[in-house]
């Protein structure tokens, strides 16, 4: 039966090679512009993705530092956490000043222009490090904030009328610098298949892969001293 059907189909005109009836009317090229335009589209939302959820990082940031930061300067703090304020919170400080006043506009300007972004995360290199201080920490923030989470904070929520917890700001910078690796590892897939392949764009990832390795190392050497420090 095999032999009758593969008989039929050759000798089928839809099967002759030299008919072009089946290809698509458009030309190579035009196909080719057409996956290119489609790949430049994804990587667009790639980038607007970035500067979405940056926007979004920022005003997380400013509740931490525009909320509880200042009201417990205001208020001061109960006399048991007294020393251990600047612990809870490390360098948010820092870390919010400068997307706000830097960085976010440096990101909102790659939406013009694509190709700044590579080099804005290579030319950051050591201003990131600031994560890695930051995760150095939070071990540390970690165990001061669980002693204290559902009273003194719990109240500070209600007070500031908040909706999230503090423990669920506090973890946005960590969140954070490993969504750069992912959206600009997207972001390179989408370049390099449009052939649009940038030596800058690579170093950017490459660095954005040893940014939140480190932060993750800081971490967890930071709970190794944690509990080195509550051994009795």
């Amino acid at each position: 039966i095999s032999l009758s059907v593969e008989q039929r189909d050759s000798s089928s005109p839809s099967f002759n090679p030299s008919d072009n009836s089946l290809l698509s009317s458009s030309s190579p090229i035009d196909e080719m512009e057409e996956r290119k335009t489609g790949l430049l589209k994804r990587r667009h939302y790639v980038l607007l993705e970035l500067v979405e959820t940056e926007r979004d990082y920022v005003r997380d940031l400013g509740v931490v530092v525009g909320g509880y930061m200042t009201r417990m300067k205001e208020e001061g703090v109960p006399d048991d956490m007294k020393g251990k304020d600047k612990i809870i919170f490390g360098n948010i400080h820092q870390i919010y000043d400068w997307h706000r006043d830097f960085f976010m506009g440096e990101l909102e300007k790659c939406l013009e222009d694509p190709d700044r972004l590579g080099p804005l995360f290579v030319k950051h290199e050591r201003r990131l490090h600031m994560y890695v201080v930051y995760c150095q920490n939070k071990p540390k923030s970690e165990l001061i904030v669980s002693e204290y989470i559902d009273t003194y904070f719990e109240d500070l929520k209600q007070r500031l009328g908040h909706r999230l917890q503090i423990t669920d700001l506090l973890i946005k910078p960590v969140q954070r610098i490993m969504k750069y690796q992912l959206l600009l590892k997207d972001f390179l897939k989408f370049s390099k298949r449009a052939g649009l392949d940038s030596v800058e764009l690579e170093k950017g990832v490459e660095i954005m892969c040893i940014v939140p390795k480190r932060c993750n190392d800081m971490m967890n050497v930071g709970r190794l001293q944690g509990f080195d420090v509550r051994q009795p």
